[in-house]
């Protein structure tokens, strides 16, 4: 187990606590540096600002929203601030809790094809223990599109949502997975704890000090547990995706995993055949985990997005230049990279294969009535989704 930081011997008089929180800053270099699967200039360029990501994400969490008391909800992923591989398809929304306290969520349902809320116990900083507590799917929906959910330790009478708190902190995540990202509306929720005198006690040095243990654990052991999954990816066939949970990923899917490595003039043929599911995607991601430019390239299609043939499978060409095939996988120029397949309670798991090939050589590997688009019809696609982020607040 990682050794959690401990500041309590240190007074803010002189910059001895400052060095401490820069010096574990310095440490996570060892991710770029001390990975033998990294081999060239690309990628550790990539895992640079990675770094960036982590530092730029963690600080949130851990230094200026994390009053259990008085918790907003906060956006955790973006397309700015990637780490955990977040889903081309997914807003991400997080909130500090702690078990002694009440809390009324209320706001717009939103329209979005599937929505979660998840309590884990603990802080997302120490991974390794952030575990699922209990979690609520189906919400009874009022006028309006109205919900009020209540979260609590003990399920009060009247709760028609009632979301369970265990004891000391935790953290509550809602996700919103949308499928047409041209009309879903995200869901628009704030939260407040019952019972607490306003304004909020006035910050203390040891507030500011437990903080920074935090922020420094959360740079530690994240990574640390990424990158674990991360080696999982490489374990497999190159011919195939294997498929498995995530523990601290959402509990209703699994993920299929795999691995691209291609020239300028290759592509891979990846075939599904799909389960009965209410949602599923594929995406590609960089070896550090994050998705790659989602708003802006095709890196990821989902079941409305995606072309399924007549015999059920869904076929995507995985190269660096356009091949003309509507279920194009963008590389963005990255000739290593990962890939992953979302399954949201699916009912089995089916076979998957992927298959090398020239570029120039792709119509071999696909069906006759495989699905085309112009370069003005990319251009529309392209164009389409990137609206779509600033729309719904996904940026």
């Amino acid at each position: 187990m990682t050794e959690r930081a401990s500041f309590e011997h240190l007074k803010f008089s002189n910059p001895e606590i400052w060095r401490e929180v820069v010096k574990v800053m310095g440490e996570i270099e060892s991710l770029v540096w001390d990975d033998p699967l990294v081999t060239d200039d690309l990628t550790r360029a990539e895992g640079v600002r990675q770094l960036t990501r982590l530092i730029a994400g963690g600080l949130p969490i851990t230094m200026e929203m994390i009053n259990p008391d008085y918790p907003q909800f906060l956006q955790l992923l973006s397309t700015r601030v990637q780490w955990g591989l977040p889903s081309a398809d997914c807003h991400y929304v997080w909130a500090p809790a702690h078990g002694d306290n009440v809390y009324r969520i209320v706001g717009d349902r939103g329209t979005a094809r599937v929505i979660d809320l998840e309590v884990r116990e603990g802080h997302i900083a120490h991974l390794g223990d952030w575990k699922l507590f209990h979690r609520l799917q189906e919400l009874e929906v009022g006028p309006n599109n109205q919900v009020e959910i209540i979260a609590s330790r003990e399920r009060p009478a009247n709760a028609a949502n009632w979301l369970q708190l265990p004891e000391g902190p935790c953290n509550i995540i809602f996700r919103n997975y949308f499928y047409d990202w041209d009309t879903e509306q995200a869901a628009r929720l704030t939260i407040i704890t019952e019972d607490k005198p306003y304004p909020p006690p006035a910050l203390t040095e040891d507030d500011i000090r437990r903080n920074l243990e935090l922020f420094c654990d959360l740079l530690r052991e994240m990574p640390a547990g990424f990158h674990q999954t991360v080696k999982e990816y490489y374990n497999g066939s190159p011919d195939e995706l294997s498929f498995d949970g995530i523990d601290y990923g959402f509990a209703s899917l699994r993920y299929g995993k795999g691995v691209y490595d291609i020239a300028e003039d290759e592509a891979l043929v990846l075939e599904i055949e799909l389960p009965k599911t209410k949602f599923w995607n594929i995406q590609l991601s960089s070896h550090f985990w994050e998705a790659r430019d989602y708003n802006l390239r095709q890196t990821s299609l989902n079941g409305h997005q995606a072309h399924v043939d007549d015999d059920g499978v869904f076929r995507a060409v995985i190269s660096h230049k356009d091949p003309g095939v509507a279920n194009w996988l963008d590389t963005g120029g990255h000739p290593k990279g990962l890939i992953t397949a979302r399954y949201f309670e699916a009912d089995s798991i089916l076979p998957t294969r992927i298959q090398r090939t020239k570029l120039s050589q792709v119509d071999d590997l696909l069906p006759e009535g495989t699905a085309r688009v112009s370069a003005e019809e990319r251009q529309r696609i392209l164009e389409k989704r990137a609206w779509s982020f600033p729309r719904i607040g996904r940026e």
